[in-house]
């Protein structure tokens, strides 16, 4: 697919809006922002379809980038206050940066699997510029490693959404979203570290 046609794509879809949202969210997030690119592209797939979200699921994972390139130059620069301002930020601890530390020791494929257990990508980011090394590799990968992750929420919520369509209209499907967003996300902060 070229780029003019993706272009098209989403002009018909009519996501520009909210894919330059999740493309600015999952920046933000891959550098210090802590409510994760899930939560808009899950919120496309309510609202436009499994369709739409996988492709706000690509754009999450393709602006990703931008916030791990953030993350590398600063921990490349200042790797205590880069760690210090992200043990401080909610859900992060110096013990989950030490957890990422052992899991990006590990190799790329307990990156990936890191990226579905509640670790956030950042912290990766964090420790691949601690360790040096390839730091483009890590770069040109994430998108890679974050991908899995976006489209199985696309496709989860695409599909419940599609299957609750029956029974709920659209606002109550995005109401039940929220209500789901907020209450994961009180349990996530009661139990991760503050």
């Amino acid at each position: 697919m070229t780029i003019a046609a993706l272009l098209l794509f989403i002009r018909t879809l009519g996501l520009t809006l909210p894919l330059w949202i999740v493309a600015g969210w999952s920046a933000a997030e891959a550098a210090i922002f802590f409510i994760v690119a899930d939560v808009p592209i899950s919120w496309i797939a309510v609202r436009s379809g499994t369709r739409a979200a996988m492709l706000a699921a690509i754009v999450a994972a393709l602006g990703s980038v931008a916030g791990t390139l953030a993350v590398l130059f600063w921990a490349s620069h200042d790797p205590a206050g880069a760690a210090a301002t992200m043990a401080a930020l909610p859900g992060i601890d110096p013990a989950l940066i030490a957890e990422a530390a052992s899991r990006y020791a590990q190799g790329f494929d307990a990156v990936l699997t890191g990226s579905f257990s509640g670790i956030p990508f950042k912290l990766f980011g964090l420790e691949a510029a601690r360790q040096g090394g390839i730091l483009f590799l890590f770069l040109i990968l994430a998108p890679l490693l974050r991908l899995p992750r976006f489209l199985a929420v696309a496709l989860f919520v695409g599909g419940v959404s599609h299957f609750l369509k029956r029974w709920m209209g659209m606002r109550q499907r995005l109401g039940l979203l929220l209500i789901l967003w907020t209450g994961f996300y009180a349990w996530y902060f009661s139990v991760m570290p503050s």
